[in-house]
C-alpha cells in the first residue's frame, strides 16, 4: 500500500482532489495533504510517502524547487506537477526534475488516475528489481556475507576478539566499522504474516528485506546486518563518515537523527507490507560504542521486545522509551536452536505447543528404564526456562505461576507423562497471560503519558508530531496503538478535548472568542470558529447566545 502527499496553496482544491479520487483502488491507505512547500518537507521526514502532487506556483517554494529538494533527499518518491500553467519551460524543467508526469488544470479524475497508476508501476517495478530472486539468489552464494554474518553473531553473543584481529576482519571483509564507533542496532522482526513459508524462501525474504534496508539507509548510514538466533535480523547502523548538510533547514543533520532513523524504518515497514506482502516488526536500540557495548545493546533490545511487545506484530519502537527498563541476569536455555528460551523470547507459544507435543509423544515410546528420568528432563528444562524468562523480566517464577511452583520441590514432581502435560500447560498459560498484561500496560503507559501531555499543552503545539516527541515514538506508530487502544485516534481525541475546553469556556467565562481560541492554541481565531460550527452545529456566539440564562 502507497502513502501520497498532496501540495497546493489553495486549500479547497487539495481538499477537492483528496476527497474525489478512488484511492483503495490506486492501492493508496493514506492521503497527506500540505499547504506549502515547507510544510510539505516537515510531512516527508515524518511520513514514509512514495509518491507527491504539486502544484508549480505557491508562494515561497515553488513546485519545481520542492520537486528538486525531494530528489535530493528522497531519490524513490515519485513527483506529479499539478498546473495551470502550460509554458513549455515548466514542462522541460519537469522533465529534467524527473517528475512521472506533467498534469494541467482543470484535470479530469481519469487523467490523474492515469498519472497515479504510471508512478505506483514505477514504484513496483524499483522494488521488484531490488527483492528480485536473481538478485538474492546472487548474494546468498557469496561466501563473504556468511562471514561477515557470523562475525557479527559472534560479537552479539559477547566473544572479545584482540583488537588487531578485529580490525583485521573487519579490513577483510570490507567491513566499514570500526573500534570506538558510535552505532543504533536495529532490530527486524518477520511478524506471523511470513510463518507459512519454507524456510528455503523465508531465507530470500530476509536477503530481500536486507536488500530494501540498504536502498532506504544506504544514503547516509552504513549497515552490516546478521540474522541471529531468534531469526531476528539484527542491523548496526553507523552514519557514514562525510556529514551532510540538511538540505530543508541547513542545520546540521545530525540534529534529526533520530526521528530520522524511525522514519526509515517505518519506510522499510511500509515497503515489506507493499511488495512483499508482509509485516516485520522494528526496534532502534540507544546509541553504543563499537564493539564493546555491542552485547549490551542486543540484550537490552531483545528484553524490551520479550518484555513489552512479545507477540505484537508491526511495532516500531525506540528503545530511549524505556530507558529505565531492569533486568534480572539468568542462566542459558538447555536445547539446540529454537530452544524454550529463544521460543519464548520471540513470544511464540504455538510453536512452544507443538515443540511440547513431540516432545510428550517421544516421552510416550520409550522404554520403562528412561520414562521416569524423561519425565523429569522436560519438567526441569521447562522450568528452567521459565525461571530464565521470568528473571529477565524482573520477575520471580513463584509469583507468576502461584501454587504450581511448589511441584518444582517436590523430590519426583510427576509421576507419568499426563501429570506433566497439564502442569506444563497451566503454567505456560500463566506465563502468557502474565506477558499480555505487561504489553497491554505499556501500551496504556504510553497513551496515558500521550493524554497528560495533550492537557498540559492545549494552548501550545499539541500536532501529532509534537505528541510523539514527547513520548519518544514515531507518529506513525503513536497513532496506531493509540487507535488499536482506544478505538479513537488520536487527533479526534485532540479535537474532542479542545471543543469540550471550548463549550465550558463559553458557558462558564466572559471571555472573547478570539481569547478563547488563543487557549486552545488555535492562532487563527475564524478557523476556530470553523472548526467549532462543524463539531457543534454553531458558531461560538450562536452557542453562547442560545445556552444563555
Amino acid at each position: 500500500m502507497f502513502q501520497i502527499l498532496i501540495v497546493d496553496d489553495h486549500e479547497h482544491l487539495v481538499e477537492s482532489l483528496a476527497r474525489s479520487l478512488p484511492w483503495d483502488e490506486l492501492g493508496i491507505e493514506q492521503v497527506h495533504k500540505a499547504y506549502s512547500g515547507s510544510e510539505a518537507l516537515n510531512l516527508l521526514d515524518t511520513y514514509p510517502i512514495q509518491i507527491v502532487i504539486t502544484d508549480i506556483r505557491m508562494p515561497g517554494m515553488s513546485g519545481l524547487e520542492l520537486i528538486e529538494r525531494i530528489r535530493q533527499k528522497h531519490k524513490r518518491i515519485k513527483s506529479i506537477l499539478l498546473s495551470g500553467y502550460a509554458e513549455f519551460e515548466y514542462a522541460k524543467q519537469a522533465i529534467q526534475s524527473h517528475t512521472v508526469d506533467y498534469i494541467l488544470k482543470p484535470a479530469e479524475d481519469e487523467e490523474i488516475i492515469a498519472s497515479l497508476r504510471k508512478a505506483t508501476e514505477a514504484i513496483c517495478k524499483e522494488w521488484e528489481e531490488v527483492s528480485s530472486h536473481q538478485r538474492t539468489l546472487y548474494t546468498l552464494r557469496e561466501n563473504v556475507p556468511k562471514l561477515k554474518d557470523n562475525l557479527l553473531n559472534e560479537l552479539l553473543r559477547g566473544r572479545s576478539l584482540p583488537k588487531v584481529v578485529l580490525a583485521q576482519q573487519l579490513e577483510s571483509f570490507e567491513i566499514p566499522f570500526s573500534a570506538d564507533d558510535e552505532v543504533t542496532m536495529m532490530l527486524v522482526r518477520l511478524d506471523e504474516s511470513f510463518f507459512a513459508y519454507s524456510r528455503h524462501d523465508f531465507y530470500l525474504l530476509e536477503y530481500a528485506i536486507g536488500n530494501m534496508a540498504e536502498e532506504i539507509f544506504g544514503d547516509e548510514y552504513e549497515l552490516w546486518t546478521c540474522r541471529d538466533a531468534n531469526d531476528y535480523l539484527v542491523f548496526l547502523i553507523k552514519e557514514r563518515a562525510v556529514l551532510s548538510t540538511d538540505l530543508y533547514s541547513g542545520e546540521n543533520s545530525l540534529l534529526h537523527r533520530p526521528l530520522k532513523l524511525e522514519r526509515e524504518a517505518s519506510e522499510l515497514q511500509n515497503c515489506v507490507r507493499s511488495f512483499l506482502q508482509g509485516s516485520i516488526s522494528v526496534l532502534i536500540s540507544s546509541k553504543g560504542s563499537f564493539p564493546r557495548e555491542i552485547p549490551m545493546l542486543y540484550q537490552s533490545s531483545l528484553r524490551l521486545i520479550r518484555q513489552r511487545f512479545g507477540g505484537t506484530d508491526e511495532f516500531l519502537i525506540s528503545a530511549d522509551s524505556f530507558s529505565n527498563s531492569q533486568t534480572i541476569d539468568s542462566s542459558t536455555g538447555l536445547y539446540d536452536s529454537p530452544t524454550l528460551v529463544q521460543l519464548l523470547e520471540a513470544g511464540r507459544y504455538d510453536a512452544i505447543d507443538d515443540k511440547l507435543h513431540t516432545v510428550f509423544e517421544s516421552i510416550g515410546r520409550s522404554n520403562r528404564q528412561t520414562y521416569q528420568e524423561h519425565i523429569m528432563e522436560v519438567c526441569f528444562a521447562v522450568a528452567s526456562a521459565l525461571i530464565y524468562i521470568s528473571h529477565k523480566n524482573s520477575k520471580q517464577l513463584e509469583a507468576v505461576i502461584g501454587e504450581d511452583f511448589s511441584v518444582l520441590l517436590q523430590a519426583i514432581p510427576f509421576r507419568n507423562v499426563g501429570q506433566l502435560q497439564m502442569w506444563v500447560s497451566r503454567v505456560l498459560g500463566k506465563v502468557k497471560a502474565d506477558m499480555n498484561s505487561e504489553q497491554g500496560e505499556t501500551a496504556a503507559y504510553l497513551i496515558r503519558r500521550a493524554q497528560e501531555y495533550v492537557e498540559d499543552h492545549l494552548s501550545e503545539d499539541t500536532s501529532l508530531q509534537a505528541v510523539a516527541d514527547f513520548v519518544h515514538l514515531h507518529p506513525v506508530y503513536l497513532s496506531r496503538v493509540y487507535k488499536s487502544e482506544t478505538g479513537e485516534g488520536l487527533s479526534g481525541y485532540i479535537l474532542r478535548l479542545k471543543m469540550e475546553k471550548a463549550e465550558k469556556l463559553l458557558l462558564e467565562s466572559s471571555k472573547k472568542i478570539h481569547e478563547i481560541a488563543e487557549q486552545l492554541g488555535y492562532e487563527n481565531p475564524p478557523y476556530f470558529i470553523k472548526v467549532f460550527k462543524k463539531y457543534f452545529g454553531w458558531t461560538p456566539k450562536e452557542f453562547r447566545d442560545q445556552n444563555a440564562h
